[in-house]
């Protein structure tokens, strides 16, 4: 008897939970340019973002590679916190934490995650929200958000089982100091607004 890629659906959603159903969407090539994540226990597919947020994510990334840190592009995250697999634009942790190459990768191993939010406003309002708490319900240190609709990025910091408890504000231009242990301060100064929507 052949197993039908439906029959291998129905298995997965009905035997292996949300992990099983994202491993499942993860491998289908059609769904190669969506950005698949669980989070607060939904299935989320975003598609690639525009330019500016590419060129955020790619400009962070690269400051803290040269900086001697391991700065993984969309990686899958999980720790005890049920519900959540979030891939957040840039998860940051050290060369030795990477050793074994575990996928999904653990949450206590990250010393940082940064979101470049994205023109659309149910995102805004939700689901970085809620990665946000649950980043910090993870004990991830600091959470780097840049919103370039506004023009400004939030260093939070301090995470407790509510959320962070510190948001340093910054604009635009600004060098964002990490504290330790990176002793750096994020260049913000190629960062782009996002132009005004048109009515």
């Amino acid at each position: 008897m052949t197993t039908t890629q439906h029959d291998a659906a129905g298995h997965i959603m009905g035997g292996l939970g949300d992990h099983g159903l994202l491993r499942f969407l993860e491998e289908r090539p059609e769904l190669d340019h969506l950005r698949i994540e669980l989070v607060e226990g939904k299935i989320v597919m975003r598609r690639s973002g525009p330019p500016y947020r590419t060129c955020a994510v790619a400009l962070l990334g690269s400051q803290l590679t040269r900086a001697g840190w391991a700065a993984l592009s969309g990686q899958a995250l999980v720790s005890g916190v049920p519900g959540f697999e979030p891939k957040a634009d840039l998860t940051v942790t050290t060369e030795e934490a990477i050793e074994d190459n575990r996928h999904p990768f653990p949450a206590d191993r990250v010393l940082l995650v940064a979101e470049v939010l994205e023109q659309v406003v149910s995102e805004r309002d939700s689901d970085y929200v809620r990665k946000r708490r649950w980043y910090a319900m993870s004990r991830i240190p600091l959470h780097l958000l840049v919103d370039p609709d506004e023009a400004v990025v939030e260093l939070h910091s301090q995470p407790d089982h509510l959320g962070y408890r510190r948001m340093d504000p910054y604009r635009f231009g600004d060098r964002v100091p990490l504290p330790e242990p990176f002793s750096l301060a994020v260049d913000t100064s190629r960062f782009k607004p996002y132009p005004p929507k048109l009515p």
